[in-house]
């Protein structure tokens, strides 16, 4: 076989049949999106991802899959204008009420996915796009194709690397086959066929998370495990209570034994 020959986006498509997780609807990201962007707030991501980017102060920024702004509020005060988008309505209000908190008045919040018209909706294009960690789509060749097409600078995505945010060693603990999916390197080399050459990066984040409460934790693996038995929600909160410590009033740690790692992936037009 030669490297040619290879049909990457037919492959990742059938790599996505066997993940062990389901993508979540916008109503999900609803329900979760107060607890979401107080726990990102100067994320350790953050500052990783906003030290790779290239900007000029009279530039703007597309960010697809904004979510509570995490990415959006920090960058305002470096460039022109901002436009987040997000199919989840309370992502951009919390994103609309931080930013009026932060004092920033250049982001321009759209509520739209992936697979809506951005064309006839006249989201202009901008010179930087931006996807971070927002890539779980039906059609990745149509979403990187989509960025390029809205960026005339430059384009930044954030995929998972191996397990990404999930925890593998509870998966184990549940007794449940663990399969990611497709991470990154689908999309480098999806890129590649559309004969875009990007730069890699890598992001790793510390093994040790931070929660305000032995709850929030619980949730925050909850949400990793699709329709969890009665039998599976005891081990996973034995999982948790058995690697979770109190540090503070506040402040309870979990020791992973796998840190989650992203890849930065990103390319100049």
């Amino acid at each position: 076989m030669r490297y040619q020959d290879i049909d990457w986006d037919t492959m990742w498509r059938e790599s996505r049949t066997h993940k062990s997780w389901k993508k979540k609807k916008s109503s999900d990201w609803d329900r979760r999106a107060a607890s979401f962007a107080e726990r990102n707030i100067d994320s350790p991501f953050v500052a990783q991802f906003i030290s790779h980017l290239h900007l000029e102060p009279e530039w703007s920024i597309l960010d697809v899959g904004s979510g509570p702004g995490t990415l959006a509020i920090p960058l305002s005060s470096r460039v022109r204008q901002i436009t987040a988008m997000d199919y989840s309505s309370a992502m951009l209000a919390e994103l609309d009420k931080r930013a009026k908190g932060a004092g920033q008045k250049n982001i321009t919040t759209i509520q739209a996915s992936w697979t809506d018209d951005w064309q006839a909706m006249g989201i202009p294009c901008h010179e930087i796009a931006i996807a971070s960690r927002s890539l779980s789509v039906d059609d990745l060749k149509g979403a990187l194709r989509k960025l390029n097409d809205w960026a005339t600078k430059a384009v930044y995505i954030v995929d998972r690397v191996g397990a990404g945010p999930f925890d593998p060693d509870l998966f184990k603990a549940l007794g449940r086959d663990f399969q990611p999916g497709p991470d990154y390197i689908f999309t480098v080399n999806i890129l590649y066929t559309l004969g875009i050459h990007a730069h890699i990066d890598f992001i790793t984040l510390n093994s040790n998370r931070t929660y305000r409460s032995r709850e929030e934790a619980l949730q925050s693996y909850r949400w990793m495990v699709d329709d969890p038995t009665a039998a599976e929600e005891e081990r996973l909160i034995a999982y948790v209570d058995a690697r979770l410590s109190q540090t503070g009033d506040n402040s309870w740690q979990l020791a992973r034994q796998t840190p989650p790692q992203w890849a930065l992936i990103w390319w100049q037009k």
